[in-house]
């Protein structure tokens, strides 16, 4: 069988062990790194065909740092991502547009190990039909509301005002409005309600999606 290099790069100890022993009893070459600054070096030395990319690794620097600094599409490295996010399109914008042809597995549905060879074996070979994208589960939180919709629910769950939200977004206060009318809507909330449904819709956010934003670079 051909040998595939993998690089694994997770912040958490015991499920990168795991992952990576269960991969080289799958015949992959495995490397592992725990941050992203350990993960350049280590890509740089193991030259890998595929970056299996925890998102949120705990530091200023993200697995999505990684991702644009080794995983651009005219450098040939396949991708996939790991994170407890349902939905792609809370982390840093829209990855899934970022990286069309990565693999995004949720960790919570990561019981079967298969799911994660079948995903790299996908990308490896640039099958569409192999890839799995768990952000794009429609019965994932949050899958009825817009790009716009869920840029405007991470400003409300920070704890902007609608005037804030206006200014940030170069919009009119009554466009702002009627946004979040729209998202107390689709979110099952009384928007009459201004200040409890705000307070619901912030929390609901919060137990949905649990990233902190971070901005870095890797050199």
């Amino acid at each position: 069988m051909l040998e595939r290099q993998i690089v694994i790069v997770e912040d958490d100890d015991f499920l990168r062990s795991l992952i990576a022993s269960y991969l080289e009893q799958h015949d992959f070459s495995v490397a592992t790194a725990r941050t992203a600054v350990e993960a350049a070096k280590v890509i740089k030395e193991v030259d890998p065909d595929a970056l299996i990319l925890d998102i949120d690794l705990g530091d200023a620097l993200t697995g999505i740092d990684v991702a644009r600094r080794f995983g651009r599409a005219d450098q040939g490295v396949a991708l996939v991502f790991l994170t407890s996010i349902s939905d792609s399109r809370f982390v840093e914008g829209d990855i899934a547009k970022e990286f069309p042809k990565a693999s995004y597995l949720n960790k919570g549905l990561l019981k079967d190990p298969a799911l994660l060879v079948a995903a790299l074996e996908g990308v490896l070979v640039g099958n569409a039909d192999a890839r799995i994208r768990h952000d794009r589960n429609p019965e994932r939180p949050f899958a009825a509301l817009t790009q716009t919709q869920i840029q405007v629910l991470q400003l409300v769950a920070s704890g902007k005002t609608n005037r804030q939200i206006s200014e940030l977004r170069g919009t009119s206060l009554e466009a702002t409005e009627a946004i979040i009318a729209r998202i107390m809507r689709a979110l099952g909330l009384d928007s009459a309600v201004e200040q409890n449904s705000r307070i619901l819709a912030a929390r609901t956010y919060i137990e949905k999606v649990n990233f902190p934003y971070r901005d870095g670079s890797i050199k």
